[in-house]
């Protein structure tokens, strides 16, 4: 079985996840999240992102003459169906259902409010947890010090 080479023009072509973000300087970081440490600077989002094209072609350049294989992003596939069945305790289904009467809405209003608060307040805790591991431990342990000594 013969394997299709693919070029640099392909791989531009396809719809990677970019991502942009400030550094402490206030410089706008982009880097696309399939292909591992491909990223650039720029001033502004748009000057990021040109940036990130050429250090993507550069990226890409590098990997395809080494002969490594090219990272491709995942395929969307289709969003589930958004509905599932979920059996909880009597007990609780009651509290609930009181709790939604008491707010005026839906159980299904309530439990997807609940849920969406609860999957962001994880989102949130990940990513102050990842900020606190890139940040240096004498840093994390200076912070440390003056909450205690304020406190």
């Amino acid at each position: 079985m013969k394997t299709e080479r693919k070029d640099i023009a392909y791989y531009t072509g396809l719809p990677y996840t970019k991502t942009l973000r400030r550094d402490q300087e206030g410089d706008v970081v982009a880097k696309i999240v399939e292909l591992p440490g491909c990223s650039a600077h720029g001033a502004s989002e748009p000057e990021a992102l040109q940036n990130l094209a050429e250090a993507q072609r550069l990226w890409l350049e590098d990997c395809i003459e080494a002969g490594d294989i090219v990272p491709e992003p995942a395929k969307d596939d289709a969003l589930p169906s958004g509905k599932w069945l979920q059996r909880v305790p009597r007990t609780l289904h009651r509290r609930l259902s009181q709790m939604a009467l008491d707010e005026g809405v839906s159980l299904n209003q309530l439990v997807t409010s609940m849920l969406s608060a609860s999957l962001s307040a994880k989102e949130a805790q990940k990513s102050i947890e990842s900020v606190m591991a890139r940040m240096p431990a004498s840093r994390n342990a200076r912070s440390h010090v003056q909450k205690r000594s304020s406190g």
